[in-house]
This record gives structure tokens, sequence and C-alpha cells, in this order.
């Protein structure tokens, strides 16, 4: 029998030379080149370093799951790559059956097997035993899931790492309260310690979110609150999603320390360009721990912040820091510094600070209708304490008020054109946005004399019923002295003024009521314009100005969230669009000092507060990393459903892109090793939440198909499955074209 002819060996290709090879890759090497040469000007390496391994290894531990669990199930893998498009240099090699290389393009990565997609290698590979898609519906269930899998388990070991070192965690204390807030309207105040929401006892600052976030319209969580005086209080409180806001909130803001904000690798300064703390002398340097200021009961005294007297081994207490802010509004302070010297050691450094006073355009704008009424508070409780039947209620417009004075005579601030009816009565015009600062000054008189017996108004508001005719009803209000002191602040167009110690907040509208003669805005505008648009001017770090964005979307009562804004936002300038008549104007106005009404705040930036939170064994890391990931996951499927819900209750504007997760981990890297692995953990969590999503394309979308095939007993029409991969491509190439706009919007524009 004649033996068959032997397959001829294909002979190896001839080696390429190295001028072959550069001209192959002329263009990689390049580009490799180029991103070289920035890290090194621009950048610190060691930092990029570290970046580009912890990014990378949360996607090569993906890719290694689905690897892994290809080989187990005897599935012949082609590729496994780190990163798309073509090879970085000197970054691809074979070994066995498998080549493995690193993509030029950072934005995941892939694992390449036979039989995946679309059948292009034909019978042979449908006839392939080690064909992906020749193994069982379980097995590939396996092979998809690997990778989600993997990124849950690296993001639980490096919380777990992470929590054996010790974290940073944010305490659940109220720093501040939002105006009109949830928080707000329940009753809770600054310096509160939040110790339980719904069942999480002892939380942190960053376990409310979740809770909050998933709660619906209407429903009501649980907060059982630690008063400074160790008392506690339960409180129902219902989460709002108000305008300007991304998700339901509380509308609390988290604790600072006494220390001004510091970056190891961005020294920028702790204050805010333009303001009284950026002209202080010495200047303040990052970092500077505050230990002592100007005594209120001698100003010429500096004296020892108090300690906190819930942790005293914490230092300073930052109410005592406020306090003092507040009782020296308008004059010039000293405040004395510990400052980090070369040697290690700390030193006293005594900086004076010159007083800041209120931005005046000159405007008095129309009063609105009253927002909120604070539950528990003066004005909820009007009608039991005064016999009164109508306490004050949202819709009501105050008309004027009127402010016994310790010597016997009256102050009567109004909206009209009241006369004094005697010689005992001062009457005064009533500016809607001045207004808590002259219901404080009286009150500060009254317990000056020790008269709190005293302490009541009487009010007149407007209300109107039905269709009838606005009608004046009088209240009379005792204020309450416990929210004397409290923390309230105005950033979101929909905060109302808070009148603190009255317990209830209004409105003031866009509509010009007066114009002062010799004001800014004298000449400019006139009464009965209306603010459609406003765009604030602010300073960077060199003194140079530039304006911000335009909020164009003003509604008629939004005025007070654009004087907070322009208080806190040195030079003062502003740009507005004017509607006068049927015209529409756009001006330009910049505020003076107002020298009769100073502001507490002098331009400080304060860092943020936290706790060490540290386990005690192995046992405790898992618990509290095992926590950490659920948070995150729950966290991150909360955003998502809130965004895609009918409700619309989170904005698609919390979402970031690879720009932004690339720039923060750069920041925490150059910061804490730490807190970067507790990043990194977050990061390989988040991928693997997001690529289980049910989205065609992703594990998610696969994973579904493969149930239906289990269920129908035979695959999905393949024509529906290439429709539906199409589909899912759509939507990501959206999504990532979305993300990194809004990524551009942040770190060119600083839109946050």
């Amino acid at each position: 029998m004649a033996s068959s002819p032997q397959p001829q060996e294909a002979s190896p290709p001839p080696p390429e030379g190295p001028i072959a090879w550069l001209h192959r890759h002329a263009v990689s090497l390049l580009i490799t080149a180029a991103l070289i040469a920035v890290v090194f000007l621009y950048l610190d390496p060691i930092d990029t370093l570290k970046v580009v391994i912890g990014l990378g290894l949360v996607i090569f531990i993906h890719e290694l799951g689905h690897f892994l669990a290809a080989k187990w199930c005897d599935v012949h893998v082609t590729t496994f790559s780190i990163g798309f498009g073509p090879a970085l240099p000197f970054c691809s090699f074979q070994w066995g059956e498998t080549t493995y290389k690193v993509g030029m393009i950072p934005l995941g990565g892939y694992v390449q097997m036979v039989g995946e997609g679309e059948a292009t290698d034909g019978e042979e590979t449908d006839n392939d035993p080690r064909s992906y898609r020749n193994k069982s519906v379980g097995q590939r269930m396996l092979i998809i899931s690997a990778g989600v899998i993997m990124n849950v388990l690296l993001g639980m070991v490096c919380f777990v790492g992470a929590y054996l070192h010790g974290v940073k965690e944010i305490p659940a204390a109220i720093g501040a309260v939002e105006s009109g807030s949830a928080a707000w309207r329940a009753g809770l105040r600054a310096d509160d310690d939040i110790v339980r929401i719904a069942s999480r006892d002892r939380p942190f600052f960053d376990d409310l979110r979740p809770i909050v976030m998933s709660t619906a319209a209407g429903e009501v969580v649980e907060l059982v609150v630690r008063r400074p005086d160790g008392t506690q209080q339960t409180y129902q409180v219902e989460p709002r999603r108000d305008e300007g806001a991304r998700f339901p909130q509380l509308g609390i803001v988290p604790p600072f320390r006494p220390e001004l904000l510091s970056f190891r690798k961005a020294p920028v300064p702790p204050v805010i360009a333009g303001s009284a703390a950026a002209r202080a002398t010495p200047p303040f340097e990052p970092g500077d721990r505050i230990i002592a200021m100007s005594d209120p009961q001698n100003p010429r005294q500096v004296t020892p912040l108090r300690p906190d007297t819930r942790e005293p081994d914490r230092g300073p207490d930052i109410a005592d820091y406020y306090a003092r802010l507040q009782a020296l509004a308008g004059q010039t302070i000293v405040v004395r510094v510990l400052r980090s010297q070369p040697d290690g050691q700390e030193k006293p450094v005594d900086i004076t600070v010159p007083p800041a006073f209120r931005a005046d355009l000159g405007l008095r704008m129309r009063f609105g209708e009253i927002a909120a009424v604070r539950e528990g508070g003066p004005a909820a409780q009007a009608g039991v304490l005064a016999h009164q039947d109508q306490p004050p209620r949202p819709g009501d417009r105050i008309r004027h008020i009127q402010l016994p004075e310790v010597d016997g005579t009256t102050t009567w601030l109004t909206t009209g054109d009241e006369k004094a009816p005697d010689s005992t009565v001062t009457v005064r015009k009533l500016d809607p946005l001045l207004l808590p600062y002259e219901l404080r000054q009286w009150a500060d008189r009254q317990l000056a004399r020790g008269a709190e017996a005293k302490l009541q108004v009487r009010l007149t508001v407007l209300r109107t019923v039905g269709h009838q005719e606005a009608k004046p009803v009088e209240l009379t209000l005792y204020y309450d002295a416990a929210y004397h002191n409290d923390r309230v602040t105005i950033s979101l167009p929909n905060s109302p003024i808070p009148l603190a110690g009255l317990g209830l907040a209004y409105w003031v509208e866009t509509m010009v009521d007066q114009v002062l003669p010799d004001s800014p805005a004298s000449g400019v505008l006139q009464p009965n314009d209306v603010i459609l648009a406003a765009r604030l001017y602010s300073l960077d770090d060199h003194g140079n100005l530039r304006p911000g964005e335009w909020f164009d979307k003003l509604k008629p009562h939004q005025w007070a969230y654009v004087d907070a804004a322009l208080q806190r936002q040195p030079p003062h300038r502003l740009d507005l669009r004017v509607q006068r008549g049927e015209s529409i104007l756009e001006v330009s106005l910049e505020a003076r000092p107002d020298t009769q009404h100073p502001l507490e705040d002098r331009g400080l930036l304060l860092a943020r507060d936290y706790r060490i939170q540290k386990a005690e064994g192995l046992a405790e890391a898992l618990s509290l990393g095992t926590w950490r990931v659920i948070r995150f996951i729950k966290y991150v499927y909360m955003s998502l459903y809130g965004m895609i819900s009918p409700s619309g209750r989170i904005s698609p504007k919390t979402m970031s892109g690879p720009l932004t997760i690339a720039n923060v981990s750069y920041r925490v890297a150059g910061e804490d090793f730490w807190q970067f692995l507790l990043f990194i953990g977050m990061i390989s969590v988040n991928l693997a939440v997001v690529n289980f999503l049910p989205i065609p394309v992703l594990d998610g979308g696969h994973m579904v198909f493969l149930i239906l095939e289990k269920i129908l007993g035979r695959p999905v029409p393949e024509r529906l499955f290439h429709i539906a991969m199409y589909i899912g491509l759509a939507i990501i190439l959206g999504l990532m074209i979305f993300v990194i706009a809004l990524d551009i919007q942040r770190l060119l524009f600083g839109w946050f």
C-alpha cells in the first residue's frame, strides 16, 4: 500500500530587521514617547506609576477571571489583552496558544476565545471541542461571571487590607444644615451626631448616602441623633431631591475640623482668593492647625479654643471656632495656628485677619413666600403658645415684623409704607436678604440684657385663602435662643432664606423692588426689572479674573441662591440678564462692601473631619470589608436606578468617566497609600457592578442571553443576537461620549 504524502510544514517567516520593526511600530513608539514625556514634564512619575499599576490591576484581575475560568473549562484562548487596539512596543508576546499584550487604548481589556462572537471560522470552529460556543450553558455562565467575581474579591482584599491598617472615615456628625432641606424641616441642628439611621447603628457619614438614596418619594427614614449635651432624640425624616441636588438628600453638610486644607501634591492656598483670609498677615499655609483665637469677651486677648467636649482627645472644638467668628464679625481677629516646620516640629504662629463685609449691589429684592416651617420650631408652635389657630405656613408673605427693644421702644421692619404711630416706634424698610442679620442683632441685644422673657416678636403676614384677596394676619412668635448659633447654608438653587430663631424660611424673588441711590445698581437696574440669569466671576490662585457658567434657569423665587453665591465668591462681580418690559438686557455689576453688615465667614478653607476606623483583627476586617462592598454595590445600583427611574431622583451628572477616575486616582495616590488602596477597591467593585448590567456587549448582557438559552433549550437566534450586540455597542459608545464630556467639563471648566 502506498503511503500517503506527509504534510509539508510551513517554513518560518524570515526574521524581521530592525529598520522594518521600527517602521512597523513608528506610530506606537511616538505615542508612547509623547506619553512618557508628558508624565515626566507635568506629573509625578512615581504617582503616575501607582495609578497605572492600580487601574491596570483592576482590569487585569477582571480579565484574569475570564481567562482562568476559560482554561478550567478547556476553552482555547487566543488573546489576553489589557487595553484595546495595537500593542504598545515591547508589550506583546505569545506563550503557548495565547497572545498576551497591552493595548494602546487603556479603556478596558478583553479575552478572545475560539468560538466567541460571530462565526467567522466556519465548520472548523463549530466542530472544535475547545470552542467557547460548544461548552455547556453552565460553563459559559462561569466564564462570563468570573471577571465580575474576581473584581468583587479584589475589592474585598483591598478593603480588608486598608481596614487592618486603619481607614479615614467621616463621622456621621452634622457640620451644617441646608436651609429648607429635609433635615432642616425635621429640626436637626449643626453639631448633632447621628447614632442610628434606619437599622444601621453607629454609622459613618458615607453610610448615610446609600440608605437615603434608596428611599422612594414620600418615604421616611428614622434617625436617632445625640445632641452636644448628651441627650438623644428620634426624628422621622423624608429625604428630598430639590432642584440642583443630584439625588435624594437629607440636606446635611459633613463636619470640618479646625485645620486648613492641604494636599501634598498640590500646595494650593487654603483660602478663597480675594477673601479677607487671603489678606491675612502673615499668610495662612496649608495644614495650619487652629488652636486659639481672639476672645469674644476681650478681643485683644487670644485664648485657646475649648476642647471637644465629646471627644477631648480630638483637640479643639470646631463649634467654638464658629461661635467666635460669629461673635467677632466686623472686627479684626487674631488666629493662632500650629505650623509644621522642616525639622518636623510645630511652631505657633499668630495671624491677623481683617473683617469681611457683605457684598452690596444696592438692590432690595421683592419678598417671596414662606417656603418651609421647621418642625417643633417657634413658627410651628406659634398657634399653641400664643393661642392662635393659624401659625405661619408656606404660602404666607411676610408684611412686617415688630421687634420690642429692651428700652421700651419698638423697631418695625416693613415691606410696605407704614408710618410710626408714635415716638416709641422706629420704622425701617425690610430687606429680605438682611432680615436674618437684623433679627440676630436684635436677639443679641435682648440676651445681653438677660431679657429672655422679651424674646418674642409680632409678625404680620399676607395670607391668601382660595381665590380671595390676600389679607393680613398678625402672629406672635417666641424667638428660640437654642437656634441662635445654628449653622445653616444656602448652596442649592431652591434653598430659601432661614430665620433660624423663628423656625421658618422664605424665598426671595428675582424682581427688583427698589434700587438704592449712589449704589452699583443705580442707573443700571430699575424697580420691576426681573432677573432671568446670572453669571458670577471668581479669582484664580494668581489673582486673574475668570467668568463662571451662566445660571440661565433662574426661577422667580431663587434670588437667595444667587446672593449667597455672590457673598462667597470674590471679587463679588456678576453679569445679569434682565427682562425690562418686552426687552432683554445684559448688564454687569460689581458689589461694594457694606460696612454696616459684616460677615462671619472670612474665606478659610477647612479640612474635613475624620475618624480612624481600624479593625482589631482579620475577622473584624473581613466584616468591615464585606459591609463596605455591600454599601458600595448598593450605592452604585441605587444611583443607576435613580437615573433611569420615572421619578428621575438622581441626576446623570453624578457619573464619572475615565478621565475623572484617572485624575482622582493620581491625586489620591499622591496623598496616602491606604486611601489609594481603598479607591482601587471601589473602582474594582464599580467595574464589577457596571459590567454585570444587562446590556448587550457587557458581561451582564451575555449572561441574559445564556439564561434565555437555558430556558428555551436552544441559543437565541443569531440575527437577534447580532442586533442586540449593535444596540448594546451604541449604548456603551454613547455613554462613553457622555461621561468623557462630563469629565472634560469638570477638569477644564471646574464644573462639579
